[in-house]
């Protein structure tokens, strides 16, 4: 009688990983972390995780690639970052959750495509939800080390699934700064799977580093639930007034299409990309890993023959090489880690002392710090000299640093720019249900509107914020802030002066998402 061949047996549970022990470490005292690719032990690695001492510029810039449980493009967003001159790494998820492997010893932290989890209750929904509630052996949540993560200046970039798990997490859009969900992504109208390619607009408004330079891309799209869908006319509007719909799907001339294919899903606002409001967390659903070179496309011969001094690099490569570059700048500038706030180029925000010196935020002890009396007036923090926390107390500067900006915040109160004057006829009185206070002091800067029991920041940039160096003072300055625990809008004088009306909109529903968030909270 023949022998039947032996089967294994799919009752039988999966093969355990190998993390319930601490990593082993070579001679050298390198970490030997296994790079899971799936579950299966056969596509394990023990290759260390590389040193970070005695690296070169193009490889100071290090990419975290996630994958696991389903995710499948991993290898080609390395290639991308190899190509681009970083130093990837990827591994298995379950290598950060179990604390193998901390997210924070990376500069940009990447979520690839594929089908984490099958889809089986939605595009990207299990993952997220890992993501929001699976605590780490520290006790806290990954989403806890991603809000961190972006809060310490770096970088999260989310393609197709990758995309829909930062959507169903909150981290995109994040109008509000709460981080739920605000926006959806679901079924193709077409009601089927689309592998097509798609020409695509950058929207030139955008702030992210991703997009820097670039104004259109062509790019393959793979996927079956890439439909954004916007519940509301406030979150639209929101959303075009801060320009976070950073990429539109475009027909052949070049405009903004919902036509099917060339808008492959439908999506509302043609959007095929979303930024979060600071441009570090960026999202989208065509595949620019998937495009590196000439030779991914499938006209490349005859667009070679057209042209041969055609580039052989692909359009998907250029994202890279921006953030890639980006980070590179920062490092080189200053290697020791985020930077703080750099002096103003403009003179404005951060003010010189009496004897001539800029002054800087005060980063030698953020946790302690002497309060300043409102506006030069008597009341809490005049004449005292207990320290208060900053959780308890973010809204401070030091006696010294009041002195020194209390006639700068009067002068500017005096002398506004229009668009600052027309903000502030909406914003005053109470008109939004807040008080906000203009040319306020926080720690070594002034801000343009804030509401201190809201803990909101609204800033009104005019055009010396174009200049070069401003946007190094204004990332520090922002990261400042939201060290503080303040959230920063940020605005044009043209949006305030022709658009006035979207932004009061967008500042309206960001106060309605913080009010319900500490609603939430007061109830939990």
């Amino acid at each position: 009688m023949e022998e039947k061949p032996l089967m294994p047996d799919l009752n039988a549970p999966p093969h355990q990983q190998r993390d319930a022990m601490p990593p082993r470490q070579d001679a050298d005292g390198n970490f030997l972390v296994p790079g899971y690719k799936s579950v299966d032990v056969g596509h394990e690695t023990t290759e260390p995780l590389k040193s970070t001492e005695e690296k070169t510029r193009s490889q100071k810039v290090k990419a975290l690639i996630l994958t696991g449980f389903g995710i499948n493009c991993e290898e080609e967003f390395a290639a991308a970052y190899r190509l681009a001159g970083a130093a990837p790494t990827i591994v298995h998820l379950n290598q950060v959750l179990h604390g193998h492997v901390s997210i924070h010893d990376f500069d940009i932290l990447n979520f690839p495509g594929g089908f984490s989890f099958g889809d089986d209750l939605g595009s990207g929904v299990v993952l997220a939800n890992k993501l929001r509630y699976r605590q780490t052996p520290t006790g806290r949540t990954l989403l806890d080390d991603i809000k961190q993560f972006i809060a310490d200046g770096k970088f999260v970039l989310g393609i197709c699934n990758g995309f829909q798990v930062l959507v169903k997490l909150g981290l995109l859009p994040n109008l509000g700064g709460a981080v739920t969900p605000e926006v959806t992504l679901t079924h193709n109208a077409s009601g089927r799977y689309e592998d097509r390619w798609v020409r695509l607009r950058v929207n030139p408004e955008s702030n992210t580093p991703f997009l820097k330079g670039m104004d259109t891309l062509e790019v393959p799209v793979r996927h079956g639930e890439g439909r954004l869908v916007i519940p509301d006319a406030a979150t639209r509007e929101a959303l075009v007034a801060q320009h976070l719909n950073c990429l539109t799907y475009t027909d052949f001339a070049g405009g903004p299409t919902d036509v099917y294919p060339q808008n492959p899903n439908g999506a509302d606002l043609n959007c095929a990309g979303l930024t979060d409001p600071t441009g570090q967390v960026f999202g989208l659903m065509p595949h620019p890993e998937a495009f590196l070179s000439l030779y991914n496309h499938p006209e490349w011969t005859r667009r070679k023959r057209l042209n041969p001094a055609l580039s052989e690099e692909g359009d998907g490569l250029r994202i890279f090489r921006n953030i890639v570059e980006h980070v590179e700048q920062a490092l080189v500038a200053l290697p020791d880690g985020p930077h703080p706030p750099a002096p103003s180029p403009a003179g404005r925000g951060s003010q010189p002392s009496a004897d001539g010196q800029q002054t800087e935020p005060n980063s030698a002890n953020t946790s302690s710090r002497q309060a300043p009396p409102p506006h030069g007036g008597g009341g809490r923090g005049v004449g005292s000299t207990e320290s208060r926390s900053i959780a308890g107390d973010v809204f401070t500067t030091t006696p010294q640093q009041w002195q020194t900006l209390k006639e700068y915040g009067r002068n500017m109160r005096k002398q506004p720019t229009e668009a600052e004057k027309l903000l502030w006829e909406e914003l005053r009185g109470q008109k939004l249900g807040v008080k906000f206070r203009r040319q306020h002091a926080i720690d070594a800067y002034i801000v343009d509107f804030v509401t201190i029991p809201d803990q909101l920041v609204v800033e009104v940039d005019g055009a010396v914020h174009a200049e070069a160096g401003q946007a190094e003072y204004d990332a520090g300055r922002t990261f400042t802030l939201q060290e503080f625990g303040y959230q920063v809008l940020r605005f044009t004088n043209q949006q305030v002066e022709n658009q006035l009306d979207e932004v009061v909109s967008a500042i309206r529903k960001h106060l309605t998402q913080i009010n319900q968030t500490k609603h939430l909270r007061s109830n939990s």
